[in-house]
């Protein structure tokens, strides 16, 4: 691992001032070095899912295994911004784990007595936590501007949200799983509730009830993305049942099958074999783009704001906003939710931009005889006088 000039500069200065510290509190200047180092890390925010730390160390790891696969060369090489995010992301997570990881083997050594051992280490967690300062906390680090300010660089969109109208329809997808018994058997089912039910592919490896009542398909979900502001924990959607919607026949297949009600999951080894199969089969589709397609159904039916959050498993109505376009929704069909945490309600700027209604055009005789009766019944009219005063 090597500093810049500049990282060095700062290093030795913050040795300077380790010694210093040692010197006055009597201590030894490992300690003082721990502690700054603690400080540069309690800056930044490192918890996060099971499933997020292994994304983050696939990719960092996918990343660092490249010929000048360091930070810098990540980061400018990515063509969107949430590709960006998701690498600044996952390098500042697994760097901050490395430094944790050889303060814990130092803290061991001097432990164990072996305090050549434990100095080397604590070394090398403080050189990486100067890098970690400068590249991730300071103004020199790399911001997503910087990226598009590059002349050769050319914008790439994947966004699910702007690729509805290319993703393949649902009967496309369950027809083509059709020509592969085994395929049919092991994939059908479980899109079919995502693409139905917008269900998050995490949310389905806990388990999705679904049930059929009063001319309603029903499932009940545990959350995924939840919190203690965030997320719906449990939720229960119902989607009328559509004639002819391929996806309804494979759900009420399987009700059917199973007695009146049917618990299905997906593990991560299906999820990640169906997420490959539309890669390769269905260019620009993912689970994902069910989801939106999900909410865009939503908003189109003209469901308020609140039980679109509680459909798509949200604990605010921001959220929707980024999911979806009522243009592209289907409609037609009744949906709804309840979740088992209160939706907040916030204000949409969207709400505030609306065109003002046009009043209807009226004939030029009619205005005239409007101003005339205004003008005569205005004269006799008492003037206003507000409550409580006489």
């Amino acid at each position: 691992m090597d500093l810049t000039i500049e990282q060095r500069r700062i290093a030795n200065a913050k040795i300077m001032i380790a010694k210093e510290l040692a010197t006055n509190s009597g201590t030894f200047i490992e300690i003082q070095i721990d502690r700054m180092i603690k400080e540069i890390i309690s800056k930044v925010k490192i918890s996060a899912s099971d499933a997020s730390k292994e994304q983050y160390r696939k990719l960092y790891k996918s990343c660092t295994s490249k010929s000048c696969g360091d930070l810098k060369n990540c980061l400018m090489s990515c063509k969107t911004r949430a590709s960006f995010d998701k690498t600044r992301t996952s390098f500042r997570f697994c760097i901050a784990e490395e430094i944790q990881r050889l303060r814990r083997e130092s803290e061991k050594a001097m432990k164990a007595k072996d305090y050549d051992l434990g100095k080397k280490k604590i070394q090398e967690a403080f050189k990486l936590a100067v890098k970690f300062e400068d590249e991730f906390l300071s103004e020199n680090r790399i911001i997503f501007n910087d990226v598009k300010s590059q002349k050769d660089f050319k914008r790439v969109s994947f966004s699910k949200r702007k690729g509805l109208k290319k993703a393949a329809s649902e009967e496309d997808i369950i027809k083509s799983f059709s020509t592969n018994d085994k395929v049919h058997e092991r994939y059908s089912l479980a899109f079919s509730v995502i693409a139905t039910f917008g269900i998050r592919p995490a949310e389905l490896q806990k388990g999705v009830k679904i049930t059929f009542q009063d001319g309603m398909i029903y499932a009940v979900a545990k959350g995924a993305k939840t919190g203690e502001n965030k997320g719906q924990k449990v939720r229960a959607m119902g989607s009328a049942l559509r004639d002819n919607n391929i996806c309804d026949q494979v759900l009420m297949n399987a009700i059917y099958n199973n007695g009146g009600e049917v618990v299905i999951t997906q593990n991560k080894k299906d999820y990640d074999g169906l997420r490959k199969y539309l890669n390769r089969h269905h260019k620009g589709t993912s689970l994902y783009t069910y989801r939106h397609k999900v909410a865009s159904n939503l908003k189109a039916t003209g469901a308020s704001k609140r039980q679109i959050a509680e459909f798509l498993g949200h604990r605010t109505t921001e959220s929707q906003q980024h999911y979806g376009y009522s243009r592209s929704g289907s409609g037609g069909h009744s949906m709804t939710a309840k979740g088992s945490n209160e939706v907040r309600v916030k204000p949409d700027i969207k709400d505030y931009l609306k065109p003002a209604t046009k009043p209807a055009a009226v004939p030029l005789g009619s205005k005239l005889k409007q101003a005339k009766s205004s003008i005569s019944t205005t004269s006799k009219a008492p003037k206003f006088k507000p409550p409580g005063i006489k």
